[in-house]
């Protein structure tokens, strides 16, 4: 993990000209960054061991079923199409990478469900192709490149790892936790509880999980990184998701329904 503390008294160290004897504020600095790198160390397992769990979870029931043709929707319910997806048109004014990666994994999700309703695709892929090269990170080769011979685990494995030896996890969570809140969103806006229906009630428990996974991470990180603070603000309302069957999913997606649309948009600004 890229290392986010840099000792003072080390850099003041190969400045000097000769033997100097260290000062005690030398002396105070590098005894706490090394206290500092023990706790990231520390930190860093625990990461580690968060994106694991998070790794063997599996894809969300609905777009795994979308994906594979297992959630057909009629001919009616497909004339109605989803006005709540965003425009690949509408991101050409994104300026940071944070806000670049979230926007590959809700344009990846939003084109699942495009194509679910016979909708244009290709807006989506060029949009996400476009972000790609602005984002210049060889960890979303793995998407662009593998997502089809990979299964989800091996693909979240391979792309955690990526970003791992590239010092980028914080953007590994950035792009999932995004994904996650993209898939909230659009469960709480379809009109049918269409994609809901594939889901067991341990399905539905596992989204609870999910979340809990993603904000213990964020809580975690935004120590050694702040601006992770704002994400992880941000994603405070999810704290309410707490069902542990489909009744209680769906009772709750409509309660917090507001507030995931606030927390989706905020995520591109």
């Amino acid at each position: 993990m890229k290392k986010l503390f840099i000792s003072l008294a080390a850099i003041a160290l190969l400045a000097s000209c000769g033997n100097k004897q260290k000062t005690n504020n030398e002396a105070v600095e590098e005894e706490k960054s090394f206290e500092q790198e023990q706790i990231e160390a520390n930190i860093k397992l625990q990461i580690d061991s968060l994106a694991a769990e998070f790794t063997k979870m599996g894809e969300v029931p609905f777009m795994q079923s979308l994906r594979e043709g297992k959630i057909v929707l009629t001919e009616e319910e497909a004339q109605v199409k989803p006005e709540y997806l965003i425009s690949p048109d509408s991101l050409d004014e994104l300026v940071t990478l944070s806000q670049k990666y979230r926007a590959v994994a809700m344009l990846d999700a939003d084109k699942t469900i495009a194509k679910a309703y016979g909708m244009p695709a290709d807006g989506y892929e060029a949009a996400i192709k476009q972000l790609v090269v602005d984002i210049d990170d060889p960890a979303f080769k793995i998407f662009t490149e593998a997502t089809d011979t990979l299964n989800h685990e091996e693909l979240i494995k391979k792309f955690y790892e990526a970003e791992d030896e590239a010092g980028r996890i914080n953007f590994f969570w950035e792009t999932t936790c995004a994904y996650l809140v993209e898939e909230l969103y659009i469960l709480s806006q379809d009109p049918n509880n269409k994609f809901i229906e594939c889901f067991t009630d341990e399905n539905a428990s596992n989204i609870t999980y999910r979340t809990v996974l993603f904000l213990d991470a964020l809580d975690r990180l935004k120590e050694y990184s702040p601006e992770l603070n704002e994400l992880s603000d941000a994603l405070t309302p999810l704290k309410k998701l707490n069902a542990i069957d489909v009744a209680q999913l769906k009772e709750q997606l409509a309660e917090v329904n507001e507030e995931i649309s606030e927390i989706r948009n905020n995520l591109l600004r």
